[in-house]
């Protein structure tokens, strides 16, 4: 039998990356997060979470119903997948590795399958495998 997170998995369009899937039991409520190399607008995320309420896939688990929250990583999200970082190229990240003690900032210019290249605010020119990588933040600019 499946679990909840692959059942729902399954759900997402092809289009679409699932992230994540996380339960509030205590409230009756699932985050189901999801992203994409383009934006995610509203009535994707609606039609998702109305795909998911009409099928069976939680009725099992949350007989009671349950509110069902489908959203994208916000701006603040850790980098976690190659195709994360892809989508971000020519913008500036807060990366801290495993090795160095205090996190850097990196101009993003190239992603490859397991690495990614960027330019340092020194000018130098570096690149990084993503198994190095303990987190990766996009710098916030206001």
């Amino acid at each position: 039998m499946l679990s909840l997170k692959e059942n729902i998995a399954k759900v997402i369009p092809d289009s679409l990356f699932f992230l994540d899937l996380v339960e509030y039991k205590a409230q009756s409520k699932i985050k189901i997060i999801i992203d994409s190399m383009q934006s995610i607008d509203l009535q994707t995320t609606t039609s998702i979470a109305r795909d998911i309420r009409n099928s069976e896939i939680i009725s099992f688990e949350y007989p009671g119903g349950v509110q069902i929250e489908v959203t994208s990583p916000g701006i603040d999200a850790p980098l976690v997948h190659p195709f994360q970082y892809e989508k971000n190229i020519n913008r500036s990240l807060n990366i801290k590795t495993f090795e160095n003690i205090e996190p850097f900032l990196l101009k993003l210019t190239d992603v490859y399958k397991d690495s990614f290249e960027g330019t340092l605010v020194t000018g130098v020119k570096s690149r990084y495998k993503f198994d190095e990588i303990e987190s990766a933040k996009i710098q916030i600019k206001f």
